[in-house]
């Protein structure tokens, strides 16, 4: 059953909104499609959101099976995963170079491939690392327990909050400006530290307990 409660849905739609980073990712999205046409370039970004569902969807169905499998605490994931937040943090606010998710020359083949719907955009840049983490450890809190019907409106919310974003691509660059989508996109890299900081603080909190 879905929540009532918009808090816990924003608690984590924000979230995994802030780390798929739609306005971040914008630039490059728009250098993967500038030879295409307004009907491709939709189609290419349905494409990566939908993927990009998906494969949240898939860990967040497995998760708990596979971190059993391999036998992580909760914990040891909280910590390793702020951790991969607050790079992904770093990068966004341009203090560390943004290679974590692909390389340059993953990005430079990228521009040749026809499947840059997938890879890059659906996976790693919005189904990453740390969005993937994020789903895991929320699915293993035991203070969340969220429902799979739950999980999946976020998911789609979010997903679909990046779809708009693509599509607005071209609209966005020319109000805001690259100075203006760097304002933006330093501001949530921000709010993605201060979310890296409550995951490593909550994961060592459980450790010490």
């Amino acid at each position: 059953m879905i929540t009532q409660d918009p808090t816990q849905f924003l608690s984590l739609f924000i979230p995994l909104l802030i780390i798929m980073d739609p306005v971040g990712n914008l630039p490059l999205f728009l250098a993967l499609t500038a030879s295409f046409g307004i009907r491709q370039q939709l189609r290419t970004a349905a494409v990566a959101c939908g993927s990009a569902a998906l494969i949240l969807l898939l860990f967040g169905l497995t998760g708990d099976a596979i971190l059993r499998f391999f036998g992580i605490t909760l914990p040891a994931f909280q910590i390793a995963g702020g951790l991969i937040f607050f790079i992904y943090a770093l990068q966004m606010l341009n203090l560390i170079p943004a290679a974590l998710k692909s390389s340059e020359a993953e990005e430079q083949e990228s521009l040749r491939s026809e499947h840059i719907a997938l890879v890059p955009l659906a996976t790693p840049l919005l189904a990453g690392p740390g969005a993937i983490t994020a789903i895991l450890v929320w699915q293993q809190d035991p203070a969340r327990r969220i429902p799979l019907p739950e999980l999946t409106l976020v998911i789609a919310a979010a997903c679909t909050v990046v779809f708009l974003a693509f599509c607005s691509g071209r609209w966005l660059r020319q109000v805001l400006g690259l100075g203006g989508i760097g304002v933006v996109t330093r501001l949530t890299g921000l709010l993605l530290a201060v979310l890296a900081t409550q995951f490593v603080v909550d994961g060592l909190l459980a450790v010490l307990r």
